[in-house]
């Protein structure tokens, strides 16, 4: 996934994280905060800028990247408000409610608690970076469901958002864009490094 942005001149860092039932989703966002925070202290000794640091995510990655908006990063990492200058969500799932009627909870074992402080969706937070919500059109209506409620709350709290359906593309093909340097998510990525929408 990283061919397209570093063509682009970016630096891209690929995290990867611990899965459920192994630990909770608590957990999970914890690891994608810290990986952020990582990044920022350390991406300058890797040709980085830790002045530019967009956060791209798709499906559950999706949901991290809009975590990652709400953390608190002052006063829990020590670090500038505004170290991400701005997230793609890629057909995330920002309402965890529905999961727990799913096979699924087995896995992730969602409690009512878990579900508040785990769906951005429910709490927007007072202040965020621009926000680009996308997703392919040929997939399933919940995936497009959790991304229109998405953008509407953030847009309702007023958050920099934008909303882009990208056809001719599902769940599983709509990423191949971030492998080509022309792809069409390339220079929207890039734009959120400055902190700017750009679709």
């Amino acid at each position: 996934m990283a061919t397209g942005l570093t063509a682009a001149g970016a630096t891209v860092v690929v995290t990867n994280y611990a899965l459920c039932p192994t630990v909770t989703i608590d957990e999970i966002v914890r690891q994608h905060r810290a990986a952020i925070a990582w990044t920022h202290r350390n991406i300058a000794d890797y040709g980085g800028d830790p002045q530019r640091i967009a956060v791209v995510g798709h499906s559950a990655g999706g949901h991290g990247a809009a975590m990652v908006l709400l953390t608190r990063w002052v006063e829990n990492y020590g670090l500038p408000a505004d170290v991400v200058k701005g997230a793609c969500a890629i057909s995330g799932a920002f309402d965890l409610r529905p999961l727990v009627h799913t096979s699924l909870q087995a896995q992730l074992r969602l409690t009512a608690d878990t579900v508040l402080a785990n769906s951005p969706v429910l709490t927007p937070p007072s202040d965020s970076p621009p926000l680009l919500i996308t997703y392919g059109v040929d997939q399933t209506d919940e995936f497009i469901r959790q991304s229109s409620d998405f953008d509407a709350t953030w847009r309702a709290a007023g958050l920099p958002c934008a909303r882009w359906e990208r056809l001719g593309v599902n769940h599983y093909d709509e990423l191949l864009a971030l492998t080509e340097a022309d792809g069409d998510l390339i220079a929207p990525v890039i734009a959120l490094t400055e902190g700017r929408l750009d679709t």
